[in-house]
């Protein structure tokens, strides 16, 4: 917890209640600045369902498989942005209500790649690059026809794309258009026609030793009652320059 209080920039007051956020870097969503400060909807998001909830909130930095970590271990007591999935449940409880619906899934090949990417089935020639731990849509991840390496992050996936080492990249919509959007690779990679949905609607993840279930509920349907979720979600879906 000592780790926690410094990140975030305060002392600990024992009588003040904590919600400790495991965060995990997934842009636009949730990123950092230069000086370190986490930014994003999703997080701006957070800040204010601890607000209305009446929580500190506190960031404590970790690669999703290590956020996934701390919440079994009970280290953490939310996340926001991963995906809800059988094996998750067993110590995530994704509380009511959705803050959004299902997530729209982009693949990119090399720009001199002249292999059609169209249709499902095309891919099964592909070695698609995924991120560790990430979950895409249940299709996908549970076909074992389908050829995957894995990285640590989905700029990795971009920069394996663009030297020849996968065929293709799988990732979120919005993220991935801002990454092939940058000078490094917007020569080299393009978009496929092809689309994936995962249908499965967007919740905040508490560990099931959090006593803050019922606090961070009610603070998320005023949240979508007052139209502050869609406006903070809007921020991402803005053009960049």
């Amino acid at each position: 917890m000592a780790l926690v209080c410094l990140l975030a920039g305060m002392q600990c007051a024992a009588a003040e209640p904590t919600l400790v956020f495991a965060y995990n870097l997934f842009p636009p969503w949730k990123t950092m600045d230069a000086h370190g400060v986490p930014q994003g909807p999703y997080t701006e998001l957070m800040r204010e369902v601890a607000r209305r909830a009446k929580l500190r909130l506190v960031f404590l930095p970790c690669p999703l498989a290590r956020c996934l970590q701390y919440l079994r271990q009970g280290k953490a007591d939310v996340v926001i942005g991963v995906k809800n999935t059988a094996s998750r449940r067993e110590f995530i409880d994704f509380i009511e209500p959705a803050f959004a619906s299902g997530s729209r899934l982009a693949l990119y090949q090399r720009a001199d790649d002249p292999r059609p990417l169209r249709s499902y089935r095309q891919l099964y020639p592909f070695l698609i690059g995924v991120v560790e731990g990430v979950r895409y849509q249940d299709e996908f991840d549970g076909d074992l026809r389908l050829r995957r390496e894995p990285a640590p992050s989905l700029d990795s996936n971009f920069r394996k794309l663009k030297a020849g080492r996968i065929d293709a990249l799988i990732a979120d919509e919005r993220q991935t258009a801002e990454l092939a959007a940058e000078a490094e690779f917007r020569q080299h990679v393009r978009r496929a026609p092809l689309l994936l949905y995962s249908p499965e609607p967007r919740r905040i993840g508490l560990s099931p030793r959090s006593p803050y279930k019922r606090r961070i509920s009610l603070a998320m349907r005023s949240m979508l009652q007052d139209g502050t979720v869609a406006r903070l979600l809007a921020e991402a879906q803005r053009p960049t320059s």
